[in-house]
């Protein structure tokens, strides 16, 4: 790999560590990864695109083009991408503010719609997979149907609004993230979609790393971030959504985590429901939310 790095980027790797199909190293004082491209290949102009756009105002990750001025390599069958990694981005709701606050050139093919589709779509591809698997895996089987449950209600939620709700200029399309499970700065992880996405996400993610200070932190965000009816509601639909147990359930099937792992969701049922009653609580602050039926047993005292 050494000698396709000098020859395609003119780059003198050093200290090149190999993990899976990714390769780490360093030159002058900076550090690279030579990692393997799995997104479509028609996206990656758009993606080069955006992330030359994106280096005038952040610092993110930069793409290197090799010495034919293309952003993608293609070594064998498979094609590979030079990064030039920046520092760590912290995931807090003042980044996601920044992020979502930047204009943005109009590229099509990097923005998300439907996700009530993509969401149906993905349920019926694990209800087949998990019936040809479900004696392989007795903790997805046991806690399957419950968060399949949680899927279809924000699948529902998510298709009234859109029916009884307009959309309004706080409505617009922003830098967002596929996974903000993934790094911040990784420009394969960018895309473009409502500002409630990165939310959603970290709303749930903060529940598992017991952030104390959500509230906080939602009050500071909402301040600056200016969020319509449906706005507001198209977050919740997100929220109710259980993307974090579908992580967790792919990497499983694909042998990445043991099923263990499942434990840590399914042992905090009672509290997570109970957490998203009180952003359920808080959020109606800002909107006349609908009413979620079996929420409503999830009354309890408590300060926001």
């Amino acid at each position: 790999m050494k000698n396709i790095i000098e020859f395609y980027y003119n780059l003198s790797p050093e200290n090149i560590k190999q993990e899976n199909n990714n390769y780490y190293f360093n030159t002058n004082n900076n550090n690279y990864i030579f990692k393997e491209y799995n997104i479509n290949i028609a996206l990656i102009e758009d993606i080069a695109k955006l992330n030359i756009y994106l280096n005038n105002y952040l610092n993110i990750n930069k793409i290197i083009f090799n010495k034919y001025n293309n952003p993608l390599t293609k070594i064998n069958s498979n094609y590979y991408i030079l990064i030039l990694q920046s520092n760590k981005i912290n995931i807090d709701l003042a980044t996601i503010s920044k992020f979502s606050s930047i204009s943005l050139p109009k590229i099509n093919t990097l923005e998300r719609n439907n996700w009530q589709i993509l969401w149906s779509n993905m349920i019926d591809y694990y209800e087949t997979q998990i019936g040809e698997n479900s004696k392989k895996y007795p903790l997805i089987r046991e806690s399957f149907d419950y968060f399949i449950g949680l899927a279809e209600n924000a699948i529902s939620y998510l298709t009234y609004t859109k029916k009884e709700t307009p959309k309004t200029i706080y409505d617009n399309k922003v830098l967002s993230h596929n996974n903000l499970y993934h790094s911040l700065e990784d420009p394969l992880n960018i895309i473009i979609d409502h500002k409630s996405r990165d939310l959603a996400e970290y709303i749930k993610i903060s529940f598992f790393n017991n952030n104390k200070n959500i509230f906080q932190e939602l009050d500071n965000y909402f301040y600056y971030q200016k969020y319509s009816d449906y706005g507001i509601r198209v977050l919740f639909s997100r929220i109710l959504y259980p993307s974090f147990y579908f992580k967790i359930y792919n990497d499983i099937i694909q042998g990445i985590i043991k099923e263990k792992e499942l434990n840590k969701i399914i042992n905090n049922i009672d509290k997570y429901e109970i957490y998203i009653y009180k952003i359920y609580i808080y959020l109606k602050k800002y909107s006349n939310l609908p009413p979620v039926e079996w929420l409503k047993k999830r009354k309890t005292n408590f300060r926001l």
